[in-house]
């Protein structure tokens, strides 16, 4: 006999060793336990389900430009690496990182020291202690602009800047907290800086910092780079390719240099008047020879004439398994544009669009063809293993995503059925082998 007491009901009562009545059967997709593995197989399926979707989802990725040197072929090249980081499927990354890799330590140990300067100098300014406060922050501002060229957010230069000001308002230096929320203004005048929580009127000064510079004289000054064609960006604007003229207020300006195959540079610089040039001169970056050694073998791979062990050799060099390669051949009135998606570890081309497009103009028709390359490229998902052009790479069965799935189920299942399951009894049972009754156990 099993008595249960339902929950918003009467007491029911069962004999459920009685033969014939059925009443097993019923009671057993009531039992707790069964409802409770179920459930638990659900939630362990759609939670597994969810995962990879995920996590396999997006591919690291980088752009290898195989271009001649030309404006219009780098113009191009930019606008590529843009419609590719607006890809969700996409996890970009920038290969100048790559093949400055080792010849960057110094900036990345001040990127470093900066974090744990501007942790240390918020802590200290939550706590009150503001002359300790504005060392911290200090330090962490200056390493930071050691660090500016190599810092994945670059406006975490101007938000540490506008923190060291409210401590220093806090501090009590009033004049040196207003020259410091101007100089972070300046540094990146779209990034937003609230400091609310710490002074309302810091908040007010930094507010009124803002109109000051805003308020300041429009300059224009010209920068040229031996290399040429670097991407010039000034206090966080993209400005273009050098030589580029470009625009700001009075002031100082903060300016990055990159260009694939050259080491990135900053450099602040006062400018105060219209007119003034500013010349800069590009070293190798660290890995662009090995880089240029595979150039001929890529462009092969490319025209589809090449061995593709060269994909293998570039991924060594890339620091990433797929590579977007481009290459832009012609004249602005016609340029020829190829793009290849690569499995660099698998050695293959995964899908190729070649396209002629217009290129006097950078206008928004252009832009969009740029869009719809790329978009087109990297819609294929399907890796192929190497040497086994028509097999597709099988994962092992630990790797799929249901066998956990199953693993969870039944493991959860048999924990609940362990805790849950109610004691029994033992029971004589009415009929006995041979006596022409029907047994039934459950």
């Amino acid at each position: 006999m099993i008595s249960t007491t339902g929950r918003y009901g009467p007491t029911i009562s069962r004999d459920v060793t009685s033969p014939g009545d059925g009443t097993g059967v019923c009671m057993l997709y009531k039992s707790r336990w069964v409802r409770a593995v179920a459930w638990l197989g659900l939630w362990s399926f759609a939670l597994a389900a969810a995962r990879p979707a995920a996590a396999e989802d997006a591919m690291s990725l980088t752009l290898i430009d195989l271009s001649d040197e030309e404006a219009a072929t780098r113009e191009i090249a930019f606008d590529v690496s843009r419609a590719v980081k607006k890809s969700k499927a996409v996890r970009f990354a920038d290969l100048d990182a790559a093949l400055n890799l080792g010849g960057e330590e110094v900036q990345v140990t001040s990127g470093k020291t900066a974090d744990q300067l501007a942790k240390s100098g918020l802590t200290k300014l939550k706590a009150g202690q503001f002359e300790d406060a504005v060392e911290d922050l200090d330090n962490a501002v200056g390493n930071y602009l050691i660090a500016y060229v190599v810092l994945p957010d670059a406006t975490v230069y101007a938000r540490t800047m506008a923190l060291f000001g409210a401590a220093q308002f806090m501090a009590g230096d009033l004049k040196g907290a207003e020259k410091t929320f101007e100089k972070a203004v300046q540094a990146d005048q779209k990034v937003p800086l609230d400091i609310s929580e710490f002074s309302p009127k810091a908040q007010a000064l930094l507010d009124k910092a803002r109109q000051n510079v805003s308020r300041r004289d429009q300059i224009d000054f010209e920068i040229r780079t031996d290399p040429p064609n670097a991407r010039a960006y000034v206090n966080g604007r993209f400005m273009g390719l050098t030589p580029v003229f470009a625009s700001s207020t009075k002031g100082e300006q903060l300016i990055t240099l990159t260009k694939q195959g050259s080491a990135r540079k900053a450099r602040k610089i006062a400018v105060e008047k219209t007119g003034v040039v500013l010349e800069e001169r590009l070293e190798p970056a660290r890995r662009a020879a090995a880089l240029d050694g595979l150039r001929p073998g890529l462009m092969q791979v490319l025209g589809g004439t090449g061995k593709t062990d060269v994909l293998q050799e570039a991924e060594g060099v890339v620091a990433v398994p797929f590579a977007l390669l481009l290459r832009a051949t012609g004249t602005r009135e016609k340029m020829k544009i190829e793009l290849a998606l690569a499995s660099l570890n698998s050695r293959q081309l995964l899908n190729q669009v070649t396209r002629e497009v217009r290129w006097e103009s950078r206008d928004k028709e252009t832009r969009e063809q740029i869009d719809k390359m790329v978009d087109e490229v990297l819609k294929p998902r399907v890796i192929v293993a190497p040497d086994a052009p028509k097999e597709v790479q099988a994962k092992p069965i630990y790797k799929r995503w249901w066998f956990w799935t199953i693993v969870a189920a039944v493991a959860g299942g048999s924990a609940a059925a362990y805790f849950l399951a109610p004691g029994s009894t033992a029971t004589t049972p009415d009929h006995a082998p041979g006596t022409g009754g029907i047994l039934i156990q459950f």
